[in-house]
Formats: structure tokens, C-alpha cells, sequence
């Protein structure tokens, strides 16, 4: 796919990946759609892309439901004039657990659920409107954030393998591909460390899917 033109929806565009996952396709010249639910880091990434383009819009959604995400892109089609050509389908890792630890379980099932949730609900509507118009990229992008030090990658990446690998094949007769990013296990990044290099390449790795029009149904593990 042609990236320049295109309309790309960034979701947790707030975070540090998101918002340079944002910059980064701002300057391959693609009209940029952000999302997310904190409004505060959601305007922070938005003025740093209009620093670069004035293709790009922000939308706050108030939570990862169906109807909220079905208004997202209603609202996007109406800004742009088409659904989204790309969906970076962008959210942060779930937590370290130990099955003999003493923390909450009820805590990590809960943010499990979030975030098979948020990965699928945007999948879905994204599959959904892009398979009307037989054309579309959809790049599922898990990673750490620099202050979350403990992170589960390897559950994680097994669900990013999981819907990526299942929508790449119930879209190919739609002509839309999938797939998926995620930095590799063995990574236990912070900003103090190699986090800046991580994130360039996650950033790399998500534009080189988008670009390639034979990649689809493969998650790529990324290392600085």
C-alpha cells in the first residue's frame, strides 16, 4: 500500500509508541486519524503532529465498546470522506503474573480481557469497513510502555499471533492483510535503557507492513 494519501487510525496514540507511530507516518506524508481515551495525552501527540502536517485529526473515545468504536469511524468517514485505509491497532502489553504470586488475579483477568477487548473491537469494525471497499491493513501492535518494567510479552504475543494469524485468513477474499508487531521477549526495556531503540524499530517494522503488499498473517518480533 501506498502510504502517503492514505488514511491511517492510530489507536493509544497518547503513548510514547503511539504518538511516534503518529510522527512517523505524519512524515511519510499519510492523513492521520488519532484515538484514545485520555484526552490530556491524546492532545499532547496531536500538537506535536500538527507541528508536521495538517492532515491529521484526534478523537477522544470515552471507552472501548461497540458503539463507541462504530462512532469513531462514523466520525472519521465524515472528516475524510472514506473509513480508514490503515488501522495501527496500537495497546500496551498486559502485566507480569505468577500463578504462585500474591497479587490480584482479579486485577490481571480484568486487564486481560481489555485487552483482547480493545484489539478485537477495533479489528472488527475496521474488518468491517474496509472489507466493503476490498481494500485495507490492519497492523496489531503490542508493546511496553518505558515505566511498565514487568510485562507479560510472552502471553501477549501468543494472543497477537492468535488474531492475526485467524483475520489475516478470513480476510484475504476481502483484499485486506494483517499483521502484527511486538517487540521481542526478551526485552525487559525502560526509558533508561534501549527503550528510544525499541520504539524506532516497532515504528519501522509497523511502516514496512503497511508498505509491503505480499506481508499478511505474520507477527513480526522486533529487536533494536
Amino acid at each position: 500500500m501506498i502510504i502517503k494519501n492514505s488514511v491511517v487510525l492510530i489507536t493509544s496514540a497518547g503513548t510514547s509508541l503511539g504518538a511516534m507511530i503518529a510522527l512517523h507516518f505524519a512524515k511519510l506524508g499519510a492523513r492521520i486519524v488519532l484515538c484514545d481515551v485520555n484526552p490530556s495525552s491524546l492532545l499532547a501527540t496531536y500538537r506535536r503532529c500538527l507541528e508536521l502536517t495538517e492532515l491529521v485529526d484526534m478523537v477522544e473515545i470515552e471507552d472501548i465498546s461497540l458503539d463507541s468504536v462504530e462512532s469513531l469511524f462514523n466520525v472519521i468517514e465524515s472528516k475524510t470522506g472514506r473509513s480508514p485505509d490503515v488501522l495501527v491497532n496500537h495497546w500496551t502489553s498486559l502485566p507480569q503474573q505468577s500463578l504462585t504470586g500474591s497479587s490480584s488475579n482479579s486485577s490481571f483477568i480484568q486487564k486481560f480481557s481489555m485487552l483482547a477487548s480493545s484489539l478485537f473491537m477495533f479489528g472488527q469494525v475496521a474488518a468491517e469497513r474496509m472489507a466493503i471497499h476490498q481494500s485495507g491493513v490492519i497492523v496489531n501492535v503490542v508493546a511496553q510502555e518505558p515505566d511498565q518494567h514487568h510485562s507479560d510479552l510472552d502471553n501477549t504475543t501468543s494472543m497477537v499471533t492468535g488474531f492475526t494469524k485467524s483475520w489475516a485468513k478470513e480476510l484475504k477474499a476481502h483484499n485486506v492483510r494483517v499483521g502484527g508487531v511486538i517487540p521481542v521477549t526478551t526485552h525487559n526495556y525502560h526509558i533508561a535503557t534501549n527503550w528510544s531503540e525499541v520504539q524506532d524499530e516497532l515504528t519501522r517494522t509497523t511502516e514496512y507492513i503497511v508498505s509491503n503488499d505480499y506481508f499478511s498473517g505474520r507477527v513480526v518480533s522486533t529487536e533494536a
